[in-house]
């Protein structure tokens, strides 16, 4: 009995789309930002966790460049998004990196990084909210589901999923609605603030 649940749960596993694989890798990260761009937060839970997040950046990011924007750039309805994806990527990218070298250097959580620190999930926020509002339904629209399929298994591969990381599956969805509703415009004050962490990131 115990044989054929565990062969029942690898089927249903390898059936998974892509894009539910990725709801289920933003969870993490999104915990993560709430308490990174928290002002209340204490400095310690933020330490605690500032490696984890940013480990966990940047394996969403190359999971996702590798398994999903590389065969979706060719098609004409999504080209423009994963382009812009792809540009905001490199952003985050290039400050993840950075951030984890200051982290291997320090002993505790200085002002700066902090300060990096919220600004960074500000930014990898903003990418998640635009990703599942817009880009994910745009592909679950134009993508065949054997393909989405296809690249779930990619993109689990790339990411070392298991069947641990996936026991929540059937929730997604009314998450991802409770998501979308705190959607809200981006404000001339996030973009303001986006331009000069741009600016910064070339000195």
């Amino acid at each position: 009995m115990t044989g054929r649940k565990k062969m029942t749960d690898a089927v249903k596993i390898q059936d998974i789309s892509v894009i539910d694989l990725i709801l289920i890798d933003h969870r993490f990260i999104k915990e993560c930002i709430e308490i990174l761009t928290d002002d209340d937060a204490e400095k310690r839970k933020k330490w605690s966790i500032a490696k984890n997040f940013l480990d966990a950046v940047h394996a969403h990011s190359l999971a996702e460049k590798r398994a999903i924007y590389a065969p979706l750039e060719s098609n004409e309805e999504l080209h423009f998004n994963i382009l812009e994806a792809g540009i905001e990527h490199g952003i985050v990218d290039q400050k993840v990196r950075s951030l984890r070298t200051k982290l291997s250097k320090a002993r505790s959580l200085k002002d700066d990084i902090e300060a990096e620190l919220k600004v960074l999930s500000e930014l990898v926020k903003h990418h998640i909210m635009e990703e599942e509002s817009e880009m994910l339904p745009k592909i679950q629209k134009n993508v065949e589901a054997g393909a989405l399929t296809e690249m779930g298994r990619q993109f689990m591969k790339l990411r070392k999923f298991t069947a641990k990381d996936i026991r929540n599956y059937p929730g997604l969805h009314d998450e991802l609605i409770q998501w979308k509703d705190s959607i809200q415009k981006v404000s001339s004050e996030f973009l303001t603030k986006m331009d000069k962490f741009v600016e910064n990131m070339h000195h």
